[in-house]
């Protein structure tokens, strides 16, 4: 595939849709990036509103940090340190057991680093999305993927069926795109149909898609910045607390749904 005359469409525009859009791009490809939501983000998503008395409150209510366990990661990470766009988030972390209803299991700083954006989880995936070469589209929800044989191209639909264009290449980095799950939500099929491809389909099934509900509390006081309750597990519920570097100075917490702890 000739790059200078390459067009790829990446669809989602998550922590992993943006970081492929982003490297696409460097190494000049042209890309075309679409995301049904009006930012990007994905499980890296921040919410913000606004109290009564007026004080902006943040939510990152997706992923609360990150850690990192690979060396070419590593390497993206302090890129994106060295930029401004994460910082080390040096905290402990603690399960609650409920039962004796007591802390434990705290892990110490040092262990394994933790990184958050700065100043939200989602500026990562702003900042990624704005590189040369990378145009996003969004509030733009794909309907339909189809390969055309005859000219070796990949046609892109929306949900209304109107055209978004003809691409070298497509990547989803979104599950959903072939999940039986947007037909439970949209009432259409799924944008790409895996017939072709049995062996694929297969081993994406098995990809499990869980659901996750998030509660967003904000106090009208701080809460206890005592590291060792940064973040807890209560028996399904982790919450996260201020202290952080896009913290709201503790007067926000963050309870969401978990399975499998």
């Amino acid at each position: 595939m000739n790059n200078a005359a390459s067009k790829v469409a990446v669809v989602g525009s998550g922590i992993s849709g943006a970081v492929c859009a982003c490297t696409l791009a460097r190494n000049g490809i042209s890309v075309t990036l679409f995301d049904s939501a009006r930012g990007p983000g994905g499980r890296m998503s921040q919410r913000r509103e606004t109290s009564e008395d007026g004080k902006e409150m943040l939510f990152d209510h997706g992923a609360p940090f990150f850690t990192v366990t690979n060396n070419d990661v590593l390497a993206l990470v302090r890129e994106w340190e060295s930029g401004g766009l994460v910082a080390e988030w040096k905290v402990s972390l603690g399960s609650f057991d409920c039962v004796s209803k007591k802390f434990v299991n705290i892990q110490q700083d040092g262990m394994n680093k933790k990184y958050v954006g700065v100043p939200g989880m989602n500026s990562i995936c702003k900042a990624l999305c704005r590189q040369p070469g990378v145009e996003s589209k969004f509030g733009v929800g794909v309907g339909r993927f189809e390969w055309l044989e005859d000219k070796n191209l990949w046609s892109v639909s929306g949900l209304d069926g109107q055209s978004l264009g003809q691409f070298n290449g497509a990547v989803a980095s979104d599950k959903n795109v072939v999940s039986p799950r947007f037909r439970d939500v949209t009432g259409r099929p799924p944008p790409l149909d895996l017939t072709f491809a049995p062996d694929l389909a297969v081993k994406l099934e098995e990809i499990p898609v869980n659901p996750c509900f998030a509660l967003m509390l904000a106090f009208s006081e701080p809460l206890s910045s005592d590291p060792s309750y940064q973040i807890s597990y209560l028996n399904v519920l982790k919450a996260s607390l201020g202290d952080r570097p896009t913290a709201n100075d503790g007067y926000c917490i963050q309870l969401q749904t978990m399975q499998g702890l």
